[in-house]
């Protein structure tokens, strides 16, 4: 995905956040979303991330479901990784994680793996925190690494 998707996706994400649900209806009925699954390669996360991310490879995951899930989060890591001008605390991720899913997999995972947003949320929490807070260069980090750990354990 170019840079310059990536920052449109970003500040239509940021304005569904801002400005609530009729903007959100209006990117799901006006946007069409293309499903596209390149084949990517996971690095093993380290010993911690591995730990965070237990209860998702413990989640008998289709292949395509995997594959897709996969390079959403490795999406999401790179976005992460290369903005600091729109997200800039951990809030603004969630908000970001929340709408980015929901524009992505629309209903198309709801219920089919029990616990999966529950797990990924343990993950994330538990590299970043709970409190709303500052993304530093390390906080940035840490959670680039957990979100690659997601797509390294949906595939396990």
């Amino acid at each position: 995905m170019s840079n310059q998707l990536r920052t449109i996706l970003a500040a239509v994400l940021c304005a569904v956040a801002l400005f609530g649900e009729p903007v959100f209806e209006w990117v799901k009925n006006n946007v069409d979303i293309v499903n596209v699954v390149p084949d990517a390669t996971v690095d093993e996360p380290s010993l911690e991330n591995k730990e965070l991310v237990d209860d998702i490879v413990k989640i008998d995951f289709s292949k395509e479901d995997a594959d897709l899930v996969s390079c959403f989060f490795l999406e999401l890591a790179d976005v992460v990784g290369d903005d600091d001008e729109i997200i800039k605390t951990t809030g603004q991720f969630a908000n970001f994680n929340v709408m980015a899913g929901i524009l992505h997999f629309d209903t198309e995972f709801a219920g089919k793996y029990d616990g999966f947003g529950d797990a990924v949320e343990y993950a994330i929490q538990n590299a970043v925190g709970l409190e709303n807070q500052s993304l530093t260069d390390s906080k940035r980090q840490d959670l680039v690494d957990v979100l690659e750990a997601v797509a390294w354990g949906v595939n396990q």
